[in-house]
């Protein structure tokens, strides 16, 4: 081990116990939802170790890494599912909607789409505006937001995976007016769509990057060698559930799915937003953060205030809030299919 290596720490390795087992008794007592919930999202962090933490410029990154068998539904990413043509994703319309999208699950299985993942085509690129897992043969109308302000005509008829997720700080943004939307109205996943159209302005601005129509996918494409770079310093590890980031020595956010098979291709996507975040955002730091400190972040997030909503997929919608901080989560078949949690954006 080299001299200034950190031991790496790791949380419980036990498994936990199934949400809602009981021993036998005469008198079935249900437990209430919120009880449900905050054991689903301790189960899902205790399911999880900590690996080594990688620094590279001004960003840190721990793997969370399964140590408990896989809970909860089986699914296909949106990634693989449009790859083999077992997901079709269109307008709602030919005439269009900004704020919706229709998706078509053609096979059996499910199919989970996550927040801030984008798709390109059609009448606009748009993000998803929250996690969604669609059901083996259905139709699901979600909630998106516009990710190129200045187009509205068909380059294609169906959407394809752009490869990218909305940058971190847009994202958390996003998410957060979401949650706002969902308080004010419980089955409205609207988000503020202003401000995510300045957000990606800001990024151009920052990035010095540039698109005629506003793309957001073009400050990818402009920053690829700063990009590549980033996903060579944190490359995926075996058994890799989830992640934790820190950007300036402070928590940035925090990524978990319940299949590491479903992870591993959704890696790239997340280092890639949280890397956008990190090289237009160099700050002093007091220091690189400790393993310790990740830890402690963890197990904070796994008691943060929950609240529910009907997801538009299957399950339901755990909106997440900790102070300044904030996330959220999919519950299904009693376990966290996937979870977001975002620090405080500077």
């Amino acid at each position: 081990m080299k001299k200034n290596e950190k031991k790496t720490i790791t949380g419980s390795v036990s498994k936990p116990a199934k949400i809602g087992k009981m021993k036998k008794s005469s008198v079935r007592v249900e437990k209430p939802r919120k009880v449900l919930e905050a054991l689903a999202m301790e189960q899902t962090f205790e399911s999880l170790k900590l690996g080594r933490l990688k620094n590279y410029l001004n960003m840190s990154v721990a793997p969370l890494v399964g140590v408990t068998d896989e809970e909860g539904p089986e699914y296909l990413t949106m990634t693989e599912a449009l790859a083999d043509d077992l997901l079709e994703v269109t307008e709602i319309d030919h005439g269009g909607s900004v704020p919706n999208l229709k998706v078509r699950n053609l096979c059996d299985k499910n199919v989970l789409l996550l927040d801030g993942e984008e798709l390109m085509g059609a009448k606009q690129n748009r993000v998803l505006n929250t996690t969604v897992l669609v059901a083996g043969q259905s139709d699901v109308v979600v909630p998106v937001s516009c990710t190129e302000q200045g187009r509205w005509s068909y380059k294609s008829e169906k959407f394809m995976d752009s490869k990218i997720m909305m940058a971190k700080a847009a994202r958390s943004s996003k998410s957060s007016s979401v949650s706002h939307s969902l308080k004010i109205q419980s089955n409205s996943y609207c988000s503020d769509q202003g401000k995510v159209w300045e957000d990606i302005n800001e990024y151009h601005c920052d990035l010095g990057s540039h698109s005629s129509t506003g793309a957001m996918k073009a400050a990818y494409d402009q920053r690829e060698d700063d990009l590549r770079a980033f996903r060579e310093a944190f490359p995926l590890v075996d058994g890799q559930r989830g992640v934790v980031i820190f950007v300036n020595g402070e928590f940035s956010g925090c990524e978990i799915l319940s299949r590491a098979d479903a992870y591993k291709l959704v890696h790239q996507k997340i280092i890639e937003s949280y890397s956008m975040e990190a090289f237009r955002d160099k700050k002093e730091s007091l220091g690189k953060p400790s393993a310790k400190k990740a830890k402690t972040l963890l197990e904070q997030i796994s008691s943060w205030k929950i609240e529910r909503f009907k997801s538009v997929g299957l399950g339901e919608d755990l909106r997440l809030q900790n102070c300044e901080s904030h996330g959220n989560a999919l519950l299904v078949e009693e376990s966290i299919v996937h979870a977001a949690a975002f620090g405080q954006d500077s």
